[in-house]
């Protein structure tokens, strides 16, 4: 019996029926691990399009993601089943995702994982990226860093937007059976910059800041908040505000020129962080003017 054969039989079997198929209102536990895993992104089509592509803008060009109509969303699946029934990865994987995300269909952990383990094993990154996704955060199984580890790899050499990200945060905050690294982390933040991840370059200056760190490096801190920022990063603005407005160890700025500069460009990035700042600003200076 070929390959082609036996993956036919086993999805045959393992997928539903569309019939049997019922579209579901989310709990509150499935909203808050909504974000968890990544569908079938043909990411080397959308990132061969523009230099800096995040796993944010990525999963956002998805069509899954827009999927709300309980119609639209079974003809989805009858589409997906057909296709990950022919062999197709990116269907199995996209299946997989439906059921561990479970925002559009009943939640199914086990299922998606044996789908994520089917597409990966036909090459599917992000399949590899979801695993590594149900180890960490332990959905449909217990967590499990390590492999977590293994798996956001794997799924990084095959150029997963994110996985150098997620392997960064992992080795500067550590986890059970994980010890802390800090230029591992770096080395991580490091590479998903180099893939062109803009908020990596926010996690690459923000750990350069951390006086406690072995990494610890202001100019370069800067540098990768800055870098972060201008290409669009608000996080990374918001923090270039807190460091400017802090009267200890901040760079040179005696005039405050710079944090109003980057006060005003966050507000312009939509942060209500810095229009509160901005508002405290004015109450202080219309105090100092009232006291002179």
């Amino acid at each position: 019996m070929s390959k082609s054969v036996c993956v036919f039989n086993l999805l045959e079997s393992l997928l539903p029926m569309p019939e049997q198929v019922a579209v579901v209102e989310p709990s509150e536990m499935q909203r808050l691990y909504s974000g968890v895993g990544i569908p079938s992104l043909r990411t080397m089509e959308l990132a061969g399009q523009a230099r800096f592509v995040s796993l944010h803008e990525v999963k956002a060009a998805n069509s899954l993601l827009g999927l709300v109509d309980p119609i639209k969303i079974h003809q989805t699946y009858v589409c997906l089943r057909a296709a990950a029934i022919d062999g197709d990865p990116d269907a199995m994987n996209d299946l997989g995702w439906l059921w561990l995300n479970g925002t559009r269909l009943a939640s199914d952990p086990i299922l998606a994982r044996r789908l994520f383990k089917l597409a990966a094993v036909e090459g599917n990154g992000e399949a590899l990226f979801n695993l590594a996704e149900q180890a960490y955060y332990g959905k449909g199984m217990v967590t499990n860093p390590a492999l977590a580890i293994d798996y956001y790899e794997q799924a990084f050499e095959y150029g997963v937007p994110g996985a150098a990200l997620a392997l960064g945060a992992i080795y500067e905050e550590g986890d059970e059976g994980v010890m802390v690294d800090h230029g591992r982390a770096m080395l991580w933040y490091k590479r998903a910059v180099e893939e062109g991840d803009v908020l990596a370059g926010f996690y690459r200056g923000r750990l350069a800041l951390n006086e406690s760190s072995t990494e610890h490096n202001m100019a370069s801190g800067v540098y990768w908040l800055q870098w972060s920022a201008m290409l669009g990063e608000r996080c990374a603005s918001e923090a270039l505000v807190e460091l400017y407005s802090s009267p200890f160890n901040s760079p040179p700025d005696p005039e405050r020129r710079l944090y109003r500069f980057w006060r005003d460009f966050a507000i312009d990035q939509g942060s209500s962080t810095a229009i509160a700042m901005r508002g405290a600003d004015e109450v202080s200076s219309l105090r100092l003017a009232e006291n002179n």
